[in-house]
C-alpha cells in the first residue's frame, strides 16, 4: 500500500492542473487576506471571520487539483497503463482517495498557516487559550469540508470519465449557481456546495444549515457518489 501510495502522489505531482489546483488553493485565500480591508482591530470574530472566508476561497483550486488527479487516468487511456502496475482495483481506489485527502490536509495547513501569519502582521492578535481552540476547530472543520469535496469531485470524475466534467459542474456550484438556486428553490441548501456555508460564515447565516448539519448533509454526498463510483471503477469495462 506504501508503493501505490508514493506512486499516486508522483503522479498528482506529475500532472499541470493538479499542481495549477493546489497553487490556486493557497495563492487565493492570500491575496484576499493581503486585499482585505477589515479594520485592524485584533478581535477575535474577525480575525476567525477572515481565516474562514480565505479558506471558503481557496474551494475552486480543490476542485480542479482533484478533478485532474482523476480524470487524467481517462485521458489517452492511461488507466489501462496503471492497471498493469497495479491489477487491484480496489487497492488502487482506496490509494487514489486516501492519497488525494492527505494533499488536500497539507495544502489547506499550509494555506492556513500562510493566512494566519499574514494577518500576524496585517492584525494585533491576542493568542489566548479559548482563541487558539475555536480557530483550530474552525480550520479543522473548513479543512474536512476540504475534503469531502475533493472526494465529490473526484466521485464525479470516475463516474463521467472525464477531468472537464465535474470542473463544469462543481465550480459553477461553488461560484455562485448555488446560490442562485437557492434563491428559487428551498431545498438547493442541501447542495454538497451550499450545505456547508456556515462552516465558513462567522457569525452564522441562519437561511442555511448549521455547520454540523451541513457537515452531514456533505457527508451523505460523499458516501452516495463514493459508492457509485466505486462500483463503476471496479466493474467497468476499462478502453
Amino acid at each position: 500500500m506504501y508503493a501505490t501510495l508514493c506512486s499516486e502522489k508522483t503522479k498528482f505531482f506529475s500532472f499541470g492542473w493538479c499542481i495549477l489546483g493546489l497553487v490556486g488553493a493557497i495563492i487565493v485565500p492570500l491575496l484576499f487576506l493581503l486585499t482585505s480591508d477589515t479594520p485592524k482591530i485584533g478581535r477575535e470574530q474577525e480575525i476567525l471571520s477572515l481565516c474562514l472566508q480565505a479558506l471558503y476561497l481557496g474551494q475552486p483550486g480543490i476542485i480542479i487539483a482533484s478533478a485532474g488527479y482523476f480524470g487524467q487516468e481517462y485521458s489517452h487511456s492511461a488507466l489501462r497503463t496503471t492497471l498493469l502496475t497495479q491489477p487491484s482495483r480496489l487497492k488502487l481506489l482506496c490509494a487514489k482517495f486516501v492519497n488525494n485527502a492527505i494533499i488536500i490536509l497539507v495544502t489547506g495547513l499550509v494555506s492556513s498557516v500562510i493566512g494566519l501569519i499574514v494577518l500576524m502582521f496585517q492584525q494585533d492578535i491576542e493568542w489566548t487559550g479559548s482563541f487558539m481552540i475555536r480557530l483550530l476547530g474552525s480550520i479543522s472543520l473548513g479543512i474536512l469540508s476540504w475534503i469531502q469535496l475533493a472526494w465529490i469531485t473526484s466521485a464525479l470524475s470516475i463516474m463521467t470519465k472525464s477531468l472537464i466534467a465535474p470542473i463544469a459542474i462543481m465550480l459553477p456550484l461553488v461560484l455562485g449557481l448555488s446560490h442562485m438556486l437557492f434563491a428559487f428553490f428551498q431545498l438547493a441548501k442541501f447542495l454538497p456546495t451550499l450545505a456547508t456555508m456556515n462552516l465558513f460564515a462567522l457569525p452564522a447565516i441562519n437561511i442555511y444549515l448549521d455547520k454540523w448539519s451541513g457537515l452531514a448533509v456533505q457527508f451523505s454526498w460523499v458516501v452516495l457518489l463514493l459508492m457509485i463510483s466505486a462500483w463503476l471503477f471496479l466493474y467497468r469495462n476499462v478502453r
